[in-house]
């Protein structure tokens, strides 16, 4: 009764809290630093601030309250301490039906992904230009950061679609298309092999986690799909980070790799800033934590390993980058700095009735739920879980929390979906783990013959249903690979495109270079002409200094595009860079203008 008591004290106050966290939402407030960058912070005097400090204030309220119980129940804390400093690897017995399944999932993965249906859908002018035009800059001149002002990360707008087009000595929009399908089917598969990782930690009989993969994968195969038009759950953005939770499987697992895993993270802390600009700050989140962890533990061996690793990466990267790193350096700095103010929007208030504030309240309480179960984990000493399972769901935990910073700098519904994949897992991993356990407490199951049928079952009925898996595409994959990567750019144009592109292919023939004044950033790529300065993607440019740099670099140019789409949400672009704007009045006139799009000159003068 006591405890009980003592429970619903704690319960009364975790839902206090989160509604005081509500109340408070709106009067977290920063003054506003007007840095004359236009936007909604612009219009709303909001300081991007604001969003990161509300969402502190929101999940740690009922984190702090839930925590503070260690220091009410002696208990407790002991068990924390406990807990954290539990050096027991865990080694899961084998279990050859289990490495079956994975193989059996794998191969369907392969098929899926071999029979998925090339799409023909229309370029996203802005979204995919960014990747096409960034890549084919560099292809020209093998600039990196110097060449484009890349907001995303050198891998995903530059590098990626650049290898396929080396590999196979031919550009196109389906080769492109191709790399983006290749990254899908790479993170299903490590999807897959996280939970394989997972289930080897299970304190259950093998039949028992042999549901468990089965089950936990296919749900961790629902967050994302193979339409890279849609909306998923989970972007192939999140290679790293998923890769790192494999990584930290191994590491409670077996202290013999923990020095070559420790240097894998060590790279890490770099290569991701490469891969995502915004992955690599929550990468580099979870390494610090990692760094406290070791330190909490008193593991002073690995931590330096660690800290010397990842000084040792960014030093190589250093050397081997040249003038690119400081370039590098000052590209994520700026993005980091200006992003937010240039294309931020406001998070919605917890139970408001914004559009997206049910989606971003069900997160938030998402996250929480997850800490406050994470901390349960480790306040208590029992038989049910594995130190190696307790440390792995504390890192998810973890990723959920850092992954928020993907949404407090552009709170839209579509970016706050994106980070919810990381909630699915935890709870996937969470809800089948706590069903199956207490099923095996009542039902013993040992038989072979049980096994098989189950398998069966899988085999016949339930990959047909998850998996999109056509035979006639399996089959003929290879005749539809080449007639994809070989269809010429303008199946994928629209007539208005097509037209542009012929009729300005004349004034533009002895053009080595055209600048954009215009969202449209794949031009670039349509036209084969590359930016004249780094600011290919006008959407990125917005700070003062950003403009004026844009300015001086326009000096040597001698064509502009501008016009095509517009957002009615977003100010003109002559509002929003108004000194560039003012700058090409005076230095540039209107030659022709062809569809949606004008042609400028520089003045003789």
């Amino acid at each position: 009764m006591k405890n009980y008591s003592f429970n619903l004290i704690f319960g009364i106050l975790i839902v206090l809290s989160i509604l005081f966290g509500t109340f408070i939402w709106e009067k977290i407030t920063i003054p506003f630093n007007d840095n004359m960058i236009v936007g909604e912070y612009l219009d709303k005097k909001f300081h991007p601030a604001n969003d990161i400090l509300r969402y502190l204030a929101f999940i740690f309220l009922p984190i702090i309250i839930f925590f503070s119980q260690v220091f009410f129940r002696k208990q407790n804390l002991r068990n924390l301490i406990l807990n954290l400093n539990n050096f027991s690897n865990i080694q899961p017995k084998k279990n050859n039906s289990l490495f079956f399944i994975f193989f059996i999932l794998t191969l369907l993965i392969i098929f899926e992904f071999l029979s998925a249906q090339f799409q023909l859908h229309n370029l996203d002018l802005m979204h995919e230009g960014q990747q096409l035009s960034s890549a084919f800059k560099s292809s020209k001149d093998g600039s990196l950061w110097s060449g484009s002002y890349v907001t995303q990360g050198i891998f995903y707008e530059t590098i990626s679609a650049k290898i396929l087009w080396y590999i196979f000595d031919i550009q196109t929009i389906g080769l492109k298309r191709i790399t983006d399908i290749f990254l899908i089917f790479s993170l299903k598969f490590l999807l897959i092999f996280l939970s394989l990782r997972i289930t080897k930690f299970l304190k259950v009989e093998e039949f028992y986690k042999n549901i468990f993969f089965i089950l936990n994968s296919l749900i961790f195969l629902l967050v994302i799909d193979y339409n890279i038009a849609s909306v998923d759950h989970l972007v192939a953005r999140e290679i790293p980070i998923i890769f790192s939770l494999i990584l930290f499987s191994f590491f409670f697992e077996n202290k013999k790799l923990h020095a070559p895993i420790l240097l894998i993270f060590g790279f890490l802390s770099i290569a991701t800033l490469l891969w995502g600009i915004d992955r690599g700050l929550v990468m580099n989140l979870i390494l610090i934590s990692f760094l406290i962890f070791l330190i909490i533990r008193k593991d002073l061996k690995s931590f330096i390993i660690l800290l010397s690793s990842i000084f040792i990466w960014w030093l190589l990267f250093y050397f081997y980058l040249g003038s690119e790193f400081k370039h590098f350096i000052s590209n994520t700095f700026s993005v980091y700095k200006y992003v937010s103010y240039i294309h931020g929007i406001i998070h919605p208030t917890p139970f408001s009735d914004h559009p997206d504030s049910s989606r971003a309240t069900k997160t938030l309480l998402s996250i929480i739920f997850i800490s406050i179960f994470t901390i349960n984990l480790f306040l208590k000493v029992n038989d049910k879980y594995y130190p190696n399972f307790k440390f792995l769901l504390m890192f998810l935990c973890f990723v959920s929390i850092f992954s928020y910073a993907y949404v407090v700098g552009r709170s839209d519904g579509p970016h706050i979906k994106h980070i919810f994949g990381f909630p699915i897992i935890f709870f996937s991993v969470i809800f089948l783990y706590f069903i199956l356990f207490n099923i095996n407490k009542k039902i013993k199951i040992d038989s072979s013959s049980a096994k098989n049928i189950f398998l069966i079952f899988f085999l016949l009925i339930l990959f047909p249903i998850i998996f999109d898996i056509n035979p006639k595409n399996l089959k003929n994959y290879k005749l539809r690979f080449e007639k994809y990567v070989n269809l010429p750019d303008q199946i994928f144009l629209d007539q208005k495109e097509i037209n542009f592109i012929n009729e300005s292919k004349s004034i533009l023939q002895d053009k080595e270079c055209i600048q954009l004044f215009s969202h449209d950033a794949a031009l670039h790529y349509l036209l084969k002409k590359k930016s004249c300065t780094k600011y290919y993607l006008i959407w990125s440019v917005g700070s003062i200094p950003d403009q004026k740099n844009f300015i001086n670099e326009l000096n040597n140019t001698e064509i502009i595009i501008s016009g095509g789409v517009k957002f009615n949400w977003l100010a003109p672009l002559e509002e929003r860079l108004f000194l560039v704007n003012a700058y090409i009045e005076e230095n540039f006139e209107k030659i022709e203008t062809i569809e949606d799009w004008t042609l400028l000159k520089r003045k003789n003068n």
